[in-house]
């Protein structure tokens, strides 16, 4: 019996860790990214898929759904959709488009809905799980992040209300929260500004930035459950600072 696992986001850092973890426990992975460049993990295989297209486009997103469902075995043990692509567009209100509301709320929101939707008959019939990955924006912001933040919020109330609608079937519905994670995006970021990098984990309690390995092994804990119990959960991986005051001591 396969184990088999719908992964959008592959190529970027915490995609990769999480495509390479569920591969080395034996799953065939199938990796849902628009570009390609960076995939690491040779194991898997890859569709590109515009999630953008897919959230808008009928056509286009049944097509992309024949496409999955070919690579699907007929004996299937487990069934993981984990919903990773996002896009962060960083503006201030003054600067905030229509465009810049579309692209994040339908690759971040509609496009995770519509790949449940399209694999709703899968994930009842296997007793699936979904982890939709949020970030710890969707309670604790800053400047210029609204349309993400905003985004990551839905994600939660899309989860929990998911849980409520799906549970009963035996799919389990989950979030991850994370908190800033050492990928190559983050430490570009930080290119010629090594202390401020230093700030940024002294700020988490645990005094480290989160490691991708390190979520993705823990994101494979949350479905190697068993049981049905543990379902419409947001799950921090924050080092802390999710329980911290900006307060002066």
């Amino acid at each position: 019996m396969s184990k088999f696992l719908i992964l959008t986001g592959s190529s970027g850092g915490i995609g990769q860790s999480i495509s390479e973890t569920y591969s080395k426990d034996g799953y065939t992975v199938l990796e849902l990214d628009k570009i390609n460049k960076t995939q690491s993990n040779k194991n898997a295989i890859y569709l590109k898929v515009d999630l953008l297209k897919y959230s808008k486009d009928h056509d286009y997103r049944s097509k992309i759904k024949k496409h999955i469902k070919s690579f699907i075995p007929e004996d299937i043990k487990k069934f993981v959709i984990i919903n990773n692509a996002a896009v962060q567009i960083l503006n201030p209100l003054s600067r905030i488009s229509n465009s810049d509301w579309d692209n994040t709320l339908s690759v971040n929101l509609i496009a995770p809905f519509f790949l449940i939707q399209d694999f709703e008959e899968e994930l009842k019939k296997y007793k699936g799980h979904i982890v939709n990955i949020s970030s710890i924006h969707s309670r604790l912001t800053k400047t210029n992040f609204l349309c993400y933040a905003s985004s990551k919020a839905a994600i939660d109330s899309m989860t929990r209300s998911l849980a409520i609608e799906l549970s009963k079937f035996g799919v389990k519905v989950n979030a991850v929260s994370p908190a800033a994670i050492k990928t190559e995006m983050l430490k570009k970021g930080f290119t010629g500004r090594l202390n401020k990098l230093n700030q940024l984990e002294s700020c988490h309690p645990a005094k480290e930035i989160g490691n991708p390995d390190d979520l993705a092994t823990f994101i494979k804990s949350i479905t190697d459950q068993v049981s049905n119990f543990m379902t419409g959960s947001i799950f921090d991986f924050n080092g802390g600072i999710g329980g911290r005051l900006n307060d002066p001591e």
